[in-house]
């Protein structure tokens, strides 16, 4: 069987080494999958954020997104990826309840209008349910890096205006955190670069506190 997806790699990422979705046993394999997922749908979770969904076999998406919400329809999943826009609205088509977008990159007004005027009136609104978000777990763009609140404000008012859906990386945006973590890069500081005390430091940094 066919992955239908881009092509795997064999290496590790970020400690995560990746399943053979095509190996012999790939029944035994999704249904072990799927009982993680039963797992915590059993302990009312609802809505599954999946990291790159792309680079995973696109026959097992349609199939786990297929059957649990057979059984449970209120189930949201949201497809993490930033790729190709056919791989995006492909994965769309497969069932996902929600997509990424290239909102984090689309800073002009004229460029907003046009990806909006794209996503709203396009081929994709049949299927496409765009979510946006300025910054992401990983990702601090380039404008946020200047630390600038006016810009902070702009970008959370637009992205809760422009789509239905919208989400930011909380701890980083509410404080607006906005060094890289290297020169030049939109990669955010990420948990394992922090020393152990930075959590208890960004907690007593919370207005509430």
């Amino acid at each position: 069987m066919s992955s239908g997806g881009e092509p795997q790699s064999c290496e590790t990422s970020g400690g995560v080494y990746p399943f053979d979705f095509e190996t012999l046993d790939w029944r035994g394999l999704w249904n072990e999958l799927k009982s993680v997922v039963d797992f915590w749908i059993g302990h009312g979770v609802r809505i599954f954020r999946v990291d790159n969904p792309h680079t995973k076999a696109f026959a097992f998406w349609e199939w786990l997104i297929r059957t649990t919400q057979e059984a449970h329809p209120d189930v949201v999943y949201l497809a993490e990826a930033f790729t190709r826009p056919k791989v995006m609205h492909r994965l769309a088509k497969l069932g996902f309840s929600q997509s990424y977008t290239y909102f984090t990159w689309r800073n002009t007004k004229q460029e907003l209008t046009d990806y909006f005027t794209e996503l709203n009136l396009g081929p994709g609104r049949e299927y496409y349910r765009p979510n946006v978000w300025p910054n992401t777990p990983d990702i601090l763009p380039e404008t946020l890096q200047s630390g600038l609140r006016p810009m902070y404000a702009a970008r959370l008012i637009l992205a809760a205006t422009l789509s239905a859906n919208y989400g930011i990386y909380g701890p980083t945006y509410e404080l607006m955190e906005s060094a890289p973590r290297e020169p030049g890069s939109e990669h955010n500081v990420t948990d394992q670069d922090l020393p152990p005390d930075t959590h208890r430091n960004l907690a007593t940094r919370r207005p509430d506190n």
